[in-house]
């Protein structure tokens, strides 16, 4: 392509030297691809139509064809039923002919022999396989039959003769069968008749291949089928079974016979054929797969199929090639505008442009890109003159004596600088001869080289600084190019391997460096081969790390760092290791010990939780012992004090048993506290919840210690109405309420006062029970809870009890699924607050205590449980206070009660 027709340069440029008229540098050619598009398109629709119309054609005549086939198909299966109406007819007449014989024979036979002439001949008849039953009747009702003789044989006679044929059809069930009625003239000249059933299944004969035969009556009735079908049942309309018409099968038989391939074997279409049985209303049906010559089709098939298929790969042919080059065409014409759109894009985004320089004329052709880098607007044709004026003037005669140089065979190859706007060009072109009028030009391109020479200029700024770095570096640096040549090092590596100022320099191999650095090393550590970094020991005592790592180029860095200090520093490590090792020596001892006295701490544990088991079951089992006696001795001490049977005598007497008393029920007491916790402990302790009052318990526990109460002066208040059911053990929780009353009450100075609330909170019912009594110290409150725990002071000693009742009724709350905790300021009173879920199916985490309750010195919880200082509050129940089912008592009910000496006075 010349350069002087710019066909990819579709610009519009005005000469300033032609009046700045504006010409077209780029003519459009025509386009006529369309045309010829248009025409192959054509040619295609007419090969497409072409084939179309012979294909329908060759399909007609392979219908043609097919056509002939089925019709032979039909004769032949047409000729199959005729051929089997043939053999039943030869059959019939074959049994008709012997029972005109035995008539023949009775025609000439004396009366008295009839019978005996008439039973030889039913015997030989009977005996074929085709005669079911036969029969002679005569005159007067008499019947000589082979065999038992049929009912209505005489009726099933006259039908046959009847018919012109003297045969009929008699369906008995499922069976069907052919009667035959032949005359027979007697000596004495009266007419009898013989009469014989045939067998329809015996008289049609098995086709023997995968065809279907039937006998059927005058009105499609099946008289027998071949082969078997249990489904077929005697007398089914075979017309409708095989999807034909009867008035259709009637038109076939009519005429001698016939076959049609429309009929239908369950959802499979077959080749009907029916024949009629000569001189008999019976018809012979035969049902077969078409059998068509197969041979003879497949022959057709493959003549037509390759009359078809001939012209369609011409006129596939034909297509490919239009198609092949329609394609070419396409191709020459992208490549074509794929190049342009590549220069285009080429010259825009490498930041150049094109100039055409003709000496001759003195005038410069600028591409637009090159324009636009200029400043200029838009691709223009000026002098040489006003081209030079676009650079800086240092450049404008360089660049002219090159343009002037270039004829003389010197390629022009500058950099310049423009003058309107910062940017560097690279300007390079050479000579194109045989441009217009076989005149020279110089053609070239102007490259954008601004950033190139910001990025030199950034490269020597790059490489002071660099320089500068390594020579600020602590540790020795050296750069060697891919041939192991010396290129760059820094002042340390000099100072540490002793060089003279000038003995290294630029290109010094490898080998040479290293020979000349060997005076100033003593030894090198781990220098083996493969290892990248290694160990050098100076001759001045220092140590160096020396590491040599590949560059991407194939060069080679040598780092090396001073490990003087850290060479100091192992040696002192390696010193300590060894005392090091001493100590974990003793620090293993050590650990055998400790593990020796865990081994024995655990068995210690195993024996004490044994002894602690053992001494709950003893416990247990004394409580129960024990019991037993204490409630005679409480009973008796009651009844004496009552003095049920007389006066005692003496004041004393009555006093003596107030203490056995009090004393019997204080032990009772005790007993059942520690037969309650044992069985919690042993976790044998069984809850029976269910819905429950609270507020009428908490009002009978009230009630219970009320007397106490009034004893004191004490103000009792309650508030716990409007409380909804909650899930608790009525037994349990009243024995807790009454525990926490009762404690308040014992610990409450004269004219104090206790108080009872009840309330919702968001994780159940809470129960708080408040006093104004002595209080307890908060240093004492972790000690609370434990059985048989009581804090000692100068406020409790006054006050009995076992240790037992907080820590029972905290376990009792536990097995609720509840929380207890408590709040308790010396001398000012103590606050016991419990909370219960309304459902056993809801326990409360323990971590919610808090806000429920605002508790803050002590919550129940473990081993960590807080109360007040005395936590036996079990109430004067009588005898009934702690009692289980299995004691034969209910919880509820009072031992001692106002029938008690009754009862005992009575023995009982």
């Amino acid at each position: 392509m010349r350069f002087d027709q710019r066909p990819s340069l579709d610009r519009v440029v005005k000469s300033p030297s032609r009046g700045g008229q504006a010409r077209d540098r780029n003519p459009k050619p025509e386009k006529p691809a369309s045309k010829r598009a248009s025409g192959a398109m054509w040619i295609i629709l007419a090969m497409v139509l072409f084939t179309l119309a012979y294909g329908g054609i060759l399909l007609v005549k392979i219908q043609q064809e097919r056509e002939i086939l089925i019709t032979e198909a039909e004769r032949s299966q047409a000729n199959a039923a005729g051929y089997l109406a043939e053999r039943v007819t030869a059959r019939i007449a074959e049994a008709r002919y012997a029972l005109a014989f035995a008539a023949a024979d009775l025609r000439d036979a004396a009366p008295d022999a009839v019978e005996g002439l008439a039973r030889a001949r039913l015997a030989a008849i009977g005996g074929s396989e085709l005669v079911a039953d036969i029969a002679l009747l005569l005159p007067g009702g008499q019947v000589i039959a082979d065999g038992t003789p049929v009912d209505g044989l005489r009726d099933i006679a006259g039908a046959a003769l009847d018919a012109p044929s003297g045969l009929t059809s008699d369906v008995s069930g499922n069976a069907a069968y052919l009667v035959l009625a032949v005359p027979a003239p007697l000596g004495d000249g009266t007419v009898g008749a013989f009469v014989a059933r045939l067998s329809t299944e015996t008289a049609l004969p098995d086709w023997g291949d995968d065809r279907v035969v039937a006998l059927a009556d005058a009105g499609g009735g099946m008289l027998a089928i071949r082969p078997r079908m249990p489904s077929a049942r005697a007398g089914t309309q075979l017309a409708e079974r095989f999807g034909l018409q009867p008035g259709y099968i009637d038109a076939l038989a009519e005429g001698g016979g016939g076959a049609t391939s429309d009929a239908r074997f369950g959802e499979e279409r077959v080749t009907f054929a029916v024949a009629p049985i000569t001189g008999t209303e019976l018809r012979v049906y035969a049902l077969g797969a078409m059998r068509i010559n197969q041979n003879a089709w497949y022959r057709t098939i493959s003549f037509y199929g390759l009359m078809f298929i001939a012209p369609i790969f011409v006129a596939l042919g034909l297509c490919a090639l239009v198609f092949m080059q329609m394609g070419r065409l396409r191709s020459t014409r992208q490549q074509l505008e794929d190049n342009e759109q590549r220069f285009r894009v080429a010259i825009e985004g490498a930041r150049c442009g094109v100039w055409d320089w003709n000496p001759e004329a003195d005038t410069v052709f600028v591409t637009d890109s090159l324009a636009r880098i200029l400043g200029l607007d838009a691709a223009i044709e000026c002098s040489g003159q006003q081209f030079l004026q676009l650079f800086s003037k240092p450049d404008r005669e360089r660049l002219r004596a090159a343009m002037r140089g270039a004829p003389a065979g010197a390629e022009v190859d500058h950099e310049v600088l423009a003058a309107r706007s910062p940017v560097w060009l690279q300007m390079r072109g050479r000579i194109l001869p045989g441009g217009e009028a076989n005149h020279t030009r110089i053609v070239g391109v102007a490259i954008d080289v601004t950033e190139r020479k910001g990025a030199q200029a950034r490269v020597a700024a790059a490489e002071s600084r660099l320089r500068a770095a390594l020579e600020s570096m602590s540790e020795s640096f050296v750069l060697w190019d891919s041939r192991q040549r010396l290129v760059l090092w820094n002042r340390k590596f000099r100072d540490l391997f002793d060089f003279a100022e000038g003995m290294l320099k630029p290109g010094m191999s490898y080998e040479a460096v290293e020979q000349a650095a060997a005076r100033a090393i003593k030894t090198v550590h781990g220098g083996t081969e493969g290892k990248a970094a290694y160990e050098i020991e100076l001759s001045n005592g220092r140590w160096l790390h020396y590491s040599d790592r590949p560059t991407a180029d194939g060069g080679l860095v040598s780092v090396g760092a001073d490990i003087t200090d850290l060479k100091h520093h192992e040696a002192a490590l390696t010193e300590n290791e060894a005392q090091l090792r001493k100590t974990v020596d003793d620090v293993k001892r050590s650990q055998a010990r400790i593990a020796d006295l865990a081994k024995k701490y655990e068995e210690e544990k195993i024996r004490a939780e044994e002894a602690n088991r053992s001494k709950s079951e003893f416990l247990a089992n004394m409580s129960h012992e024990l019991r037993t006696p204490l409630n005679a001795i409480n009973g008796f001490s009651e009844i004496m004090m009552q003095e049920m049977f007389g006066p005692l005598g003496d004041d004393r007497y009555v006093g003596y048993m107030k203490d056995i008393l009090s004393s019997g029920r204080h032990l009772l007491e005790l007993i059942n506290d520690i037969l309650d916790m044992s069985k919690i402990e042993a976790g044998k302790m069984q809850l029976q919840p269910e819905p429950t009052d609270a507020s009428e318990l908490v009002e009978q526990s009230i009630r219970i210690v009320r007397g106490r109460a009034e004893e004191k002066r004490l103000q009792l208040r309650a508030d716990v109405s409007d409380l909804p059911e909650i899930e608790v053990d009525p037994r349990a929780f009243k024995q807790v309420m009454i525990n926490l009353v009762s404690n308040a009450v014992k610990f409450t100075p004269e004219g104090g006062r206790v108080t009872i609330r009840g309330f919702l909170s968001g994780l159940g019912v809470a129960f708080q029970v408040s006093d104004t009594g002595i209080g307890i110290a908060k240093d004492d409150l972790p000690r609370l809870g434990r059985p048989f725990e009581q804090i000692e002071s100068q406020h409790s000693k006054s006050f009995q009890g076992s240790g037992l009742g907080l820590a029972l009724s905290k376990s009792l709350i536990e097995l609720h699924g509840g929380t207890l905790s408590i709040e308790s300021t010396l001398g000012e009173g103590t606050t016991v607050s419990i909370v219960l879920p309304i459902s056993q199916d809801q326990p409360i985490p323990r971590d919610a205590i808090r806000k429920v309750t605002g508790g803050s010195d002590a919550d129940i919880d473990g081993d960590d449980v807080s109360a007040e200082a005395d936590v036996d509050t079990h109430a004067p129940l009588g005898l009934s206070a702690g009692l289980q089912s299995d004691d034969g008592f209910d919880a509820d009910d009072e031992f001692v009660d106002s029938e008690t000496p009754a009862r005992f006075a009575a023995g009982e």
